[in-house]
């Protein structure tokens, strides 16, 4: 489970987080789907790419036509499903992660810079991400791509640059406010440094809204990723990545609508969970909720 540092204004947010059903059912589905995504390789009944050519489009064994070695069905190329999606978990999860990670390291350094910046620096900055943010990050993301090519590094290099401006943004305006507060100008006349300002006195206080934002741009990053792949200008086929699935399974909505509702489903399921445990966090840190 969830465990936080011991504190009273942790434990306090741990007692709201609990609290919160939807965020605890949520939980538990990610935490489920990230046990997956790391034992899936192990666990997977075959190979993602291997093709049983005598098995096309079998359903999923609750239907009468179903077959017992192929739990979730085959595709149109005889690939196990199950498996597919067991790697494509993994595969869809490591991308989102090392997305969120770049963009959150580059924004948060980015946004923190910003705020040591002169008024007219930091403006000029500031209106760049405004610029950036004013886009839906799916069509800024393929934009990016259509510049500077389709494939899978060239979408992670677009969401990552889709993301940064949200952490720079969140970042600097966080830092800013807290600078302007007594207690930051007593330590300035007390003669600490900027460094120390900002990893003594600011950063634990914006912790918490970063958390909140690191949490919502991993569902943010999995549908940009995800659609991407959908509309072939991210993961390539064969790669067992839960976009490129939908899009292969398009033809076959209506007499094999198992393709493509699996890894719709699991993709809802994790973006589900992933903004349910967000929505807990974000009430949990809220401070008027632990006064």
């Amino acid at each position: 489970m969830i465990k936080l540092p011991v504190s009273a204004n942790n434990r306090a947010a741990w007692t709201i987080f609990r609290q919160n059903k939807g965020a605890m059912i949520g939980a538990v589905i990610l935490i489920i789907i990230l046990i997956l995504a790391i034992i899936g390789p192990w666990i997977s009944p075959y190979d993602p790419a291997r093709q049983f050519t005598n098995k096309i489009l079998i359903p999923p064994i609750w239907s009468p036509a179903g077959d017992f070695n192929f739990f979730l069905g085959t595709d149109d190329l005889g690939r196990d499903i199950l498996s597919r999606l067991l790697h494509g978990a993994r595969l869809s999860l490591q991308l989102t992660f090392t997305v969120v990670l770049i963009a959150a390291l580059s924004g948060i350094l980015i946004g923190a810079g910003a705020a040591f910046l002169n008024q007219t620096l930091r403006s000029l900055l500031m209106r760049i991400m405004d610029l950036l943010l004013s886009f839906p990050s799916l069509l800024l993301a393929i934009a990016i791509v259509a510049i500077i090519g389709p494939g899978l590094p060239n979408a992670i290099y677009a969401v990552v640059i889709v993301l940064i401006p949200q952490f720079v943004r969140i970042t600097q305006s966080s830092i800013s406010d807290e600078l302007n507060n007594d207690y930051v100008m007593a330590a300035r006349l007390d003669g600490a440094s900027s460094l120390r300002l900002l990893s003594h006195h600011v950063w634990p206080n914006i912790t918490p809204a970063l958390t909140v934002q690191l949490t919502f741009s991993f569902s943010t990053a999995l549908l940009d990723i995800a659609a991407l792949g959908f509309l072939g200008l991210g993961a390539q086929p064969p790669m067992a990545e839960w976009g490129t699935m939908l899009s292969e399974s398009r033809a076959f909505i209506q007499f094999a609508p198992w393709t493509m509702t699996l890894p719709g489903l699991a993709i809802f399921l994790t973006v589900l969970s992933i903004n349910l445990v967000g929505d807990g966090i974000r009430d949990a840190l809220d401070p008027r909720l632990n006064r």
